[in-house]
């Protein structure tokens, strides 16, 4: 299934999620390993998880022979100790007692499919592991997701299908991942938080943003204490850098997200056409704009009249093309005078 992510929703999304950042950090660079910081201090244990789990494992040194032996099964409890929260306690305790021989609900070929989780080497091997699992374990989204993880942190995530669906719904994609479980969704949500990762590379000059990162970003913007922040924020500053962001990128001022192409030339357009719509004239002040840019056209900037951050559509019903002082005030004053007249100005 194939999920388009809509450019502006996104950038939002990610400079409030930079704001609240540095809201709690404060002067401290951008860090998401340091634990001293906030995402070093109170996220980055996901990876560090995956790194223990992956020596408890130690699946470098499995032979086949060791199948039937117990070896593996031993190993693979202690890599579920290693879980936390990545994977809930129910869930845990499920898949301990399918690998242990002594309890009722034991899988006697759990052995064999662990061993061809960690032993597969290509992707039609680990889709052919993923589904046996699923097979043997059942369809518990998070236990699966957690096995694959500690395999390789670095293409694979932990998943927690519901907390997931509403951060991606923040962003503007509908995933479902809910009772989901499957090869395909899986990789699926996968790449979304892939694309999500090159597009904060790109923001993010010079952070080494791995793919886990682009995970927290997520995770973070649907906890509770970045949502309470959220809803007492001053959204002003965020939006209006968000939105210079974007017609940066429309203009060819900023540097474009090679992954979300289809997206970005989508926020292009809706610039693109306001502008083209106010024919060179502030929809607020009334008057021409103040200079001309490198391109020899009128500058003004594109405003959205619901802003973003509340829910409005990137679209040209919700845009107007504004001077750069107009468009300042909408930001700062935000006066219900001034958004009655710009909505009359588009119907």
């Amino acid at each position: 299934m194939d999920a388009q992510i809509p450019n502006a929703k996104l950038t939002v999304m990610f400079y409030r999620f930079l704001e609240f950042v540095r809201f709690r950090d404060g002067d401290r660079p951008l860090d998401f390993v340091d634990e001293n910081t906030f995402l070093g201090g109170e996220e980055n244990y996901k990876y560090d998880n995956a790194v223990l789990a992956r020596r408890k494992l130690d699946y470098n040194k499995w032979d086949d022979s060791w199948i039937g032996t117990g070896k593996i099964l031993e190993r693979c409890k202690e890599a579920m100790d290693c879980a936390g929260n990545l994977v809930y306690r129910n869930q845990k305790i499920w898949f301990k007692n399918m690998i242990d021989p002594a309890n009722e609900n034991f899988r006697p070929h759990a052995e064999r499919v662990l061993y061809d989780i960690y032993k597969s080497t290509t992707e039609e091997q680990e889709e052919a592991a993923f589904s046996q699992a699923r097979r043997t374990f059942g369809g518990n989204y998070e236990t699966l997701a957690y096995l694959f993880f500690v395999k390789n942190p670095s293409k694979f995530l932990p998943i927690s299908p519901d907390n997931f669906e509403k951060s991606l719904s923040a962003v503007g994609v509908d995933y479902p991942l809910s009772r989901r479980c499957s090869w395909q969704n899986y990789n699926g949500f996968i790449q979304i938080v892939k694309d999500i990762q090159e597009m904060m590379r790109e923001e993010l000059a010079g952070v080494d943003v791995r793919l886990i990162d682009a995970h927290t970003f997520l995770w973070v913007i649907n906890e509770e204490v970045f949502q309470q922040w959220d809803a007492h924020a001053d959204k002003a500053e965020v939006e209006t850098a968000a939105e210079n962001h974007l017609n940066a990128q429309a203009t060819g001022n900023a540097k474009k997200v090679s992954r979300l192409t289809s997206c970005y030339t989508r926020s292009a357009d809706v610039v693109k056409r306001t502008k083209a719509r106010a024919n060179g004239v502030c929809q607020l002040c009334g008057k021409p704009a103040p200079f001309m840019d490198k391109h020899g056209d009128p500058y003004l900037e594109t405003h959205h009249i619901v802003w973003l951050s509340r829910g409005g559509e990137d679209s040209t019903s919700n845009t107007v093309a504004l001077c750069p002082n107009c468009h300042t005030k909408m930001h700062i004053v935000d006066a219900p005078a001034d958004v009655k007249a710009l909505l009359s100005t588009i119907k």
